[in-house]
């Protein structure tokens, strides 16, 4: 285990099992999820460095929630799972890489992942990507008015 302090957090990290984690971790093939992946190291340098640190790999997120914006995908969390234990815990912090970005430390989380052991997941919070994927953007989904949903308004 390899001792991290970061703000006013300690961490307890196994590094190399977090590094194997990503290695056999199943990626999301939706094409938000790719357009981050490919994005993701070259865009945020700082923040790739402060992943790696813990043995995380910024282009293979656990989970990412985004929505389409004019311009963007704004990429509203983006979520990790490292192996070990938070030591002693602190506020939530910034890593400025172009612009702020938000982290937050959750120990365990309900985020879908693959991990058995011990493990915590740093979030980033409120990125904004370009569509660069060479393929078109997918189409927005519209929520559907049930047949019900009249009757229940009506009331």
């Amino acid at each position: 285990m390899t001792t991290i302090q970061k703000a006013d957090y300690v961490f307890s990290v196994d590094t190399e099992k977090t590094k194997e984690y990503y290695e056999i971790h199943t990626l999301c093939n939706c094409a938000y999820c790719r357009n981050f992946y490919a994005q993701a190291k070259d865009k945020f340098p700082k923040l790739s460095a402060f992943l790696s640190e813990f043995g995380v790999d910024i282009a293979k997120p656990d989970e990412t929630l985004s929505v389409e914006t004019d311009n963007a995908i704004d990429y509203i969390s983006i979520d990790y799972t490292v192996c070990g234990s938070i030591a002693s815990t602190g506020h939530n912090f910034e890593i400025n890489d172009h612009f702020p970005l938000s982290v937050v430390i959750t120990n365990g989380f309900a985020s879908p992942n693959e991990q058995t052991g011990r493990y915590f997941t740093i979030s980033v919070k409120d990125i904004k990507l370009p569509w660069e994927l060479d393929e078109p953007r997918p189409e927005p989904c519209t929520p559907k008015a049930n047949k019900n949903s009249n009757k229940i308004l009506k009331k």
